[in-house]
């Protein structure tokens, strides 16, 4: 409850937002932390909040395909990543710290950016894998898709980078079968650690 709860918009969609919108930092804890059943003591639903801030990333990148090749409705997923320039932590999109001006992008798409939120938006995420499977066949390795591609730069990822990959298999997986969630629920520490922090269940809303 120590961090700072800033909510902005984009268009119909209101998050509480971090400095860059970076997608990372609305998936990372929902890895391991089942959101859908519990809300905070202060009434948050994180995982609806992380649904919001998925199709806002969506939205933004698909209105930005005037200016970027790379982005459109089925490439998307702006957050942390390798780039022409380097790895960047700083790729994100609206809503976002000084009036939504504290998201970066150049056009730089990474795999992960979408497949972090499938258990958010699978329908969207499908059709994103789908698309970068089909026509991005040089994304395309034998460890699954590189970091990152960006058609405005003519560049292509030539790293599997493994924090990025880590957030794919998890949310992959719970969202076949919803196993990480599962064990990690199913912890005494966890379920100790959620309910000294206020965390309470659907039943006691």
């Amino acid at each position: 409850y120590s961090f700072a709860r800033d909510r902005g918009t984009y268009e119909e969609l209101e998050v509480i937002h971090t400095y860059t919108g970076s997608l990372f930092t609305y998936q990372f804890s929902h890895a391991w932390i089942d959101f859908r059943k519990i809300r905070d003591r202060d009434g948050i639903d994180w995982f609806e909040n992380s649904v919001r801030a998925s199709l806002a990333n969506w939205k933004y990148c698909s209105s930005e395909r005037k200016n970027y090749r790379t982005l459109h409705e089925r490439s998307w997923g702006l957050t942390a990543c390798d780039s022409p320039d380097g790895y960047r932590g700083d790729f994100g999109a609206p809503p976002s710290a000084k009036s939504n001006t504290a998201h970066r992008t150049d056009g730089t798409v990474p795999p992960c950016g979408a497949l972090g939120s499938i258990v958010f938006v699978p329908g969207i995420v499908e059709e994103t894998v789908k698309h970068y499977f089909e026509n991005v066949p040089e994304l395309w390795s034998e460890y699954g898709f590189l970091d990152a591609y960006n058609l405005d730069r003519n560049w292509v990822s030539d790293r599997v980078i493994g924090i990025d990959k880590g957030i794919t298999l998890l949310m992959i997986e719970n969202y076949r079968s919803g196993m990480i969630w599962e064990l990690t629920m199913g912890s005494e520490y966890v379920k100790n650690g959620l309910e000294r922090l206020g965390f309470l269940r659907r039943e006691e809303w």
